[in-house]
């Protein structure tokens, strides 16, 4: 199956990370895509893993800042999925280490021993199936020609091409080393120092007809929303972030980006809970950034 994807040149990309089954994170991005849409018709969304494995009973109900929230993991599966059927040529949905578990990777723990044992639990046998088959079709790569390349972690310099994913089997045990590293590295890395991304990237760019000049990520969390590691790597938040401080990237297909600091506030780097898509102001300032592996 054909792991990676290569977007046009045309249009915008809409990208979030980890929504670990918050609904309405959720929902707030979908009203922002559907607005997108409406405005540019080649607008595409990338949904970077772990949509799947929110907070158990009794933290949902603490009131907590970050992780107070119910885990509508089942419905957001089934609104994702319907999603993608509207919309086959946009929505692209990529796997995590979370959602990985549920297709033959390594079982999760976070707010419970065994994630995918708790969520399955749960569900039909309908639901199982529903989530078994959006997770056993997502991307493992996207690269944008605006030079971003999108995955869930951000991956060492293990990956020589793009199309070497096409190979992986998301059973770790029928890969062979490399497989198996490319696979690891690409759903669990937290981030990389900036040569060894420099590395990965020039050789993926020498398969593509445009640079990958940084790399997009969630599998992290920053209460402020977004952090970068050097100049290569960007992880904007949503799990483990305030409400308020939410972000997602809205990139222009057509620009070319020299870096990742060449983002900017309030154009690519928007906040996810806005004024006008759900009635909550945004802060009038900025918080401050945080810069790793510099």
């Amino acid at each position: 199956m054909r792991r990676h994807l290569v977007l046009p040149a045309r249009g915008r990309a809409l990208v979030s990370t980890d929504l670990h089954g918050n609904l309405a994170d959720f929902e707030a991005l979908a009203a922002r895509f559907e607005a997108l849409v409406s405005e540019e018709p080649h607008t595409h969304w990338i949904l970077a893993g772990d949509l799947v494995h929110g907070p158990d009973d009794t933290t949902a109900a603490s009131h907590h800042p970050l992780y107070g929230y119910p885990d509508d993991s089942a419905r957001l599966v089934r609104e994702v999925s319907e999603l993608v059927a509207r919309y086959p040529d946009r929505v692209h949905v990529l796997l995590g280490n979370h959602d990985h578990g549920h297709v033959g990777g390594p079982h999760t723990a976070k707010f419970h021993a065994d994630e995918v044992a708790a969520l399955e639990a749960r569900l039909g046998s309908g639901e199982r199936a529903a989530l078994s088959a959006l997770f056993a079709r997502a991307r493992l790569a996207v690269a944008l020609p605006c030079g971003a390349l999108v995955c869930h972690g951000s991956p060492d310099d293990t990956l020589e091409r793009l199309e070497d994913l096409d190979t992986i089997d998301l059973d770790p045990a029928r890969n062979d080393a490399y497989q198996r590293r490319v696979l690891a590295t690409l759903l669990g890395s937290y981030g990389q120092p900036e040569a060894r991304t420099a590395r990965l990237l020039t050789k993926l760019s020498r398969t593509l007809p445009f640079p990958l000049t940084f790399v997009v990520h969630g599998h992290d969390k920053d209460e402020r929303g977004i952090f970068w590691e050097g100049k290569n790597q960007v992880c904007p938040v949503l799990f483990g972030a305030f409400r308020e401080e939410r972000r997602c990237l809205v990139l222009d297909l057509e620009r070319a980006y020299a870096d990742a600091h060449d983002l900017r506030d309030g154009l690519e780097i928007v906040r996810v809970h806005h004024a006008s898509l759900d009635g909550e102001a945004p802060p009038s300032e900025p918080p401050p950034m945080a810069r790793r592996f510099t």
